[in-house]
């Protein structure tokens, strides 16, 4: 009561399953895939809870000629009375280092709209001025970049998915404000033996008024057609993983969450799903890519 101060908690929206598709944050992971991809992702956060985060998007994949690559798609994410709907678009380049390590750095283009619904909360005072009002930023346009290294062992990369932040208001009150979030990502692939194939990875996401997080995933693959394996995200959940190759061209993933943090106290899941189809490119890749760019 002393002192008052704002706090901008998750924000771009949080996925399990980042490992299997890296170009959702960073653009640099565009057309790095060994096939291209189209697929479908949804989250379910913190079940049970009202307002809790629901993310919803088609994405897409691909090489382009000339180590190029493209991926795009349609995010819609939306948290309490908070509702972000973003269409964005990744162009990536790559180049042959040498021998072992190729490099490849991505631009990220996209609109968004947010709206805040403050008049669908319900309040304990009616008619309470604060909560008379919804707000939208309407369509705005941002920004982002992203570099990423990697050889047939090893991978790292870095991102700044949105390079400008944007605040929501009244002109007077900043009601919602979208600050940038910066990630950095790592991790090796190790061939256990003929059937098994082990990829540890590990991602660090900072952005203002908020502890940096991490997360840790331990995958097992075998014979390129089962992916399972833990993952812990720190001070915050613990899960599973676990990924199906149906046929050739499908491909279906799912992940359960457990919180670690007082929430558990009122919800113990959070549960997401995936679909992607697959296909084979028909340019001649001059580069080639590791398995683990799924």
């Amino acid at each position: 009561m002393l002192g008052a101060f704002q706090l901008y908690a998750q924000q771009d929206p949080m996925y399990g399953q980042y490992i299997f598709n890296n170009a959702i944050i960073n653009p640099a992971q565009a057309g790095v895939n060994e096939v291209n991809q189209v697929g479908i992702l949804s989250r379910a956060q913190w079940l049970g809870i009202d307002g809790a985060p629901v993310t919803n998007s088609i994405f897409i994949n691909a090489k382009l000629p000339k180590n190029l690559g493209f991926a795009g798609g349609i995010y819609s994410d939306r948290v309490g009375p908070v509702k972000d709907l973003t269409f964005q678009a990744d162009l990536s380049a790559r180049v042959q280092l040498n021998d072992k390590w190729t490099f490849s750095g991505g631009i990220r283009t996209m609109a968004s709209n947010l709206s805040v619904n403050l008049t669908n909360l319900q309040t304990n005072q009616t008619g309470d001025p604060n909560f008379n009002t919804n707000f939208t930023s309407g369509t705005y346009f941002n920004m982002g970049a992203g570099v990423l290294f990697y050889s047939d062992k090893f991978f790292v990369g870095a991102s700044l998915p949105r390079l400008f932040s944007k605040e929501i208001g009244d002109g007077k009150t900043v009601i919602s404000k979208y600050q940038n979030h910066i990630y950095l990502y790592g991790g090796a692939n190790i061939k256990l033996n003929e059937d098994f194939t082990f990829t540890p990875s590990i991602l660090f996401k900072s952005v203002a008024d908020a502890p940096v997080q991490y997360d840790l995933n331990f995958i097992f693959d075998y014979k390129d057609i089962i992916d399972a394996g833990p993952m812990i995200r720190a001070r915050d959940a613990i899960g599973f993983l676990v990924g199906y190759k149906i046929s050739s061209k499908i491909y279906a993933g799912y992940m359960y969450e457990y919180p670690l943090n007082d929430l558990h106290l009122v919800t113990k899941q959070t549960h997401e799903l995936s679909l992607r189809f697959l296909w084979q490119t028909k340019i001649k890749a001059r580069i080639k890519s590791p398995r683990y760019f799924l």
